[in-house]
């Protein structure tokens, strides 16, 4: 017959273990249970018209992250710029290239779950309207 300390070990042991499978189910379905990641972005160009995002050989005009991700967009050769209409998940909502890149930090007070538009312009040239989606 098992004894009251053998029960309470036993307990505590079980609500241990569904706690740690809990947390650990949570964080797997957590896309941003992770350190904070860089994303390199390339921008493609036709006739001075911005027309996709690429992230190595994908396409990112619709582009996941998480607070704390750094983003680095590059067109090379070419001056461009970044507006978001609205809100922006970033620290500013304009912001221009200096030697073809702009580089830019995901803000911890960024909303989740949120699509934020934005333009990429070129001067003289047209514009493309990817999303950032913060995870």
């Amino acid at each position: 017959m098992p004894t009251q300390y053998g029960r309470i070990v036993r307990s505590l042991l079980i609500v241990g273990l569904m706690a740690f499978f809990g947390v650990h189910a949570f964080a797997q379905d957590d896309p941003c249970g992770r350190n904070a990641q860089t994303f390199n972005l390339k921008i493609k160009i036709k006739d001075n018209t911005p027309t996709e995002v690429m992230k190595g050989d994908k396409n990112a005009d619709e582009l996941h992250v998480c607070r704390g991700d750094t983003i680095e967009w590059k067109l090379q050769n070419k001056r461009f710029f970044l507006t978001f209409a609205d809100r922006t998940p970033l620290d500013s909502k304009a912001k221009i290239s200096t030697n073809g890149k702009i580089t830019a930090v995901v803000s911890d007070s960024a909303e989740r779950e949120v699509s934020y538009k934005y333009g990429i312009g070129i001067g003289g040239g047209g514009t493309l309207d990817p999303m950032i989606i913060v995870d």
